[in-house]
């Protein structure tokens, strides 16, 4: 068994604003780590694939986070791992939808080759690594829903307020 973070944050840009109000005031952002690298996550922001770090949330003002840390069985960590990296040699190919967000925001399944948002990212790679069964299409969750479902998951996390 490998550890995997997730990673959710609250940021103050517009859309982030926007989907903070209208998701119930929690998290506007949300990334994936990998146990073999503690201080990298993965995600998508306004210029598509990204690697984040502590110290980058830290300088964009982030005043709010929370990181769950589930356990996956090896091959979902293989999976996961091998993802993320076709998604980093290929990043010029992968772009961010503020239309797949307009979707979400409506509950209305919205996808787009190659064009993710941040909570969507997460969740494919959850649900196509089969770290997690998630009960909606990874397109409908934002990220303000995610704790939701993690914390539904098994007795097998570990829940870490306040890390950036």
């Amino acid at each position: 068994m490998k550890k995997v973070s997730i990673l959710l944050t609250k940021y103050t840009d517009p859309l982030s604003c926007l989907v903070y109000y209208v998701t119930g005031r929690g998290y506007t952002h949300v990334s994936l780590g990998l146990e073999e690298e503690e201080e990298r996550f993965y995600s998508f922001n306004f210029k598509g694939f990204c690697v984040e770090t502590m110290e980058k949330h830290r300088r964009r003002g982030v005043d709010r986070s929370i990181c769950y840390q589930i356990e996956v069985a090896d091959e979902s960590y293989r999976i996961l791992k091998e993802s993320i990296q076709l998604f980093e040699e290929n990043r010029a190919e992968y772009h961010y939808t503020k239309a797949g967000v307009f979707f979400a925001l409506l509950h209305l399944p919205f996808q787009r080759n190659k064009h993710y948002f941040c909570s969507q990212f997460v969740a494919e790679l959850l649900i196509v690594s089969g770290a997690m069964a998630l009960r909606k299409s990874a397109n409908l969750y934002l990220p303000n829903q995610l704790p939701m479902e993690l914390e539904r998951f098994c007795g097998l996390r570990q829940v870490i307020p306040n890390v950036v």
